[in-house]
């Protein structure tokens, strides 16, 4: 019976949400972080994800880890190589291995759908590296696993570092909504929420030693993206299409295998793009 489960970077946008609904579900949590969470009710404890020793000591009685620390920021990969190699890949090892000294139950790992391209860079390529040692660990010693690979999420808590995060905020304000490329890239997006949701239905023991896609059944242009934001926002901004300024790390569904869409954990979820991007915009007028 599972009891007590470890998050790691609980205290963050989509780790924080995984953190509500485990409690809805009544498990004892406690959350790995360098910042507090905000909820009082949990266990927290602060300390460095690089540290053997430490992660041997705070996975003693814990049943399932969900491992969702490391670099979140995709565009600032680039600047911080090996800060990105380290929290992602040595951060996932030394987790294991405290993980298989101590005879845990399962790691759930936070990847993303986006290792399913070919462009990627070293957020996506540090991410398949974990789960290939991810696999290994299973196969030389018995660890179970489920992996993540999780799509865009938006929401409630976020940095605002995302598109729809940096589209709502520049829609309110009347500021033009810049797209670099043509638009029509694609990205798959879901409500931190529901993301959340999916990630503690996957708790179930079919889903034990499977990679699984949380996100939507649908992909969205970033132009369509843009004209949604506008309309919902009932905004005067203009949206302005920068062809010859792609990123060079941007992400495109287009260019990713059809195979992305097998499968997709499925779940009822709370939101759809349109209802979430509303409940998004009203909260950030509060």
């Amino acid at each position: 019976m599972i009891k007590n489960i470890l998050v790691t970077g609980g205290s963050g946008f989509i780790g924080s949400h995984l953190v509500d609904q485990l409690k809805k579900k009544k498990y004892k949590v406690t959350v790995v972080d360098l910042k507090r969470p905000k909820r009082k009710d949990i266990k927290f404890v602060k300390g460095n994800i690089l540290n053997l020793n430490f992660l041997k000591k705070i996975t003693k009685k814990i049943d399932i880890v969900y491992h969702l620390a490391g670099v979140s920021d995709i565009t600032k990969v680039k600047k911080t190589p090996i800060k990105t190699i380290k929290s992602h890949i040595l951060s996932c090892s030394y987790l294991l291995e405290a993980c298989r000294v101590n005879t845990v139950k399962r790691i759930l790992f936070a990847s993303s759908i986006y290792v399913h391209g070919k462009q990627g860079n070293l957020y996506t390529s540090s991410k398949l590296a974990s789960e290939n040692i991810i696999t290994n660990y299973k196969l030389l010693y018995g660890l179970n696993f489920t992996i993540l690979r999780f799509s865009s999420a938006y929401g409630e808590r976020n940095r605002g570092a995302d598109v729809i995060s940096i589209f709502a905020r520049k829609a309110l304000k009347n500021q033009n909504l810049i797209i670099k490329g043509n638009g029509k890239q694609t990205r798959n997006f879901i409500h931190v929420s529901d993301l959340a949701k999916g990630s503690v239905v996957a708790l179930g023991n079919k889903y034990k030693n499977k990679i699984l896609n949380v996100g939507s059944k649908n992909q969205t242009k970033i132009i369509d993206l843009a004209k949604k934001i506008k309309i919902f926002s009932k905004s005067k901004s203009k949206i302005i299409v920068k062809k010859g300024k792609k990123r060079e790390d941007d992400f495109d569904l287009n260019k990713i295998s059809k195979k992305t869409n097998y499968n997709i954990l499925r779940f009822k979820m709370n939101f759809n793009l349109d209802n979430g991007i509303k409940s998004y915009l009203n909260s950030l007028k509060d």
